[in-house]
């Protein structure tokens, strides 16, 4: 008797989670998709409405956690009982720029979940358009700062994510220059370890900075950040890299400073 009622709770968990990935369909505030059938979006509007503008790049960072890990599906992390294949179905990534502005202010464009499959981990990623489309200022005019996405498992930067923010610096530049100082480029992957569905709480984030090498990862502990840094790039080839693995502190490192 049990069994069968853990049985008909998997299938209610399962009926009701596969729904809300058919609505991932519907359209979605502050997400934008291609047309049906259509060609990936080459740019992403901005600003994103209701967000900001930001006088440091850390509390736009941090605002753009929580508003990205609100979106359906992305997190994995409360669906319980289910299978990891169900798990993949249903999890979503969004993705999206924060940029700094002609007028010295942190913005967010709007985000995105078109994606494709990461085959080997049978995996969508999103695919991050490569420009932001703000009509208020002049093409060329925006200094791109980080290329944000949620992974919804918790799970580290894929070296997909390593690759597309190496060619954005290359195509971008590598660090932009603030009235603070100059910030440089890197991809970031937030995360939660909520167990319940809702407004899950940023936990952290993955971060790369491809002008350091550095691969750290950020923990938010009772509104507490700490930053340690857990292995670095190494580039053998154009087009090859390899992971050295460095665990100690970010004693200081100053890309990111929640």
């Amino acid at each position: 008797m049990e069994h069968e009622s853990k049985l008909r709770l998997r299938y209610l968990l399962a009926s009701t989670l596969l729904g809300l990935a058919c609505a991932s369909a519907t359209p979605i505030e502050g997400v934008v998709r291609p047309e049906p059938g259509g060609a990936f979006l080459e740019s992403l509007p901005g600003p994103m409405p209701d967000f900001g503008p930001f006088d440091t790049f850390s509390d736009a960072l941090l605002a753009a956690c929580s508003e990205i890990l609100s979106k359906p599906n992305a997190t994995s992390r409360h669906a319980g009982a289910l299978d990891d294949q169900l798990r993949l179905r249903i999890s979503t990534e969004y993705c999206g720029w924060l940029y700094y502005t002609p007028d010295h202010k942190y913005e967010m464009s709007m985000l995105t979940d078109q994606s494709r499959l990461d085959a080997p981990n049978q995996r969508k990623s999103c695919e991050l358009p490569p420009r932001v489309n703000d009509r208020r200022y002049p093409p060329g005019s925006l200094k791109y700062i980080f290329a944000l996405h949620n992974h919804p498992f918790g799970s580290t930067l894929s070296k997909f994510d390593i690759h597309f923010i190496v060619s954005a610096g290359q195509e971008l530049g590598f660090e932009a220059e603030t009235r603070a100082g100059k910030v440089r480029i890197a991809v970031i992957a937030f995360f939660s370890n909520s167990s319940q569905p809702g407004r899950p709480a940023c936990d952290g984030f993955f971060q790369y900075v491809p002008l350091t090498g550095q691969l750290l990862k950020w923990s938010n502990t009772g509104g507490r950040w700490s930053c340690e840094q857990t292995g670095a790039i190494v580039w053998d080839a154009p087009e090859a890299f390899h992971i050295e693995k460095r665990t100690a502190p970010c004693s200081g490192s100053t890309e990111v400073a929640p």
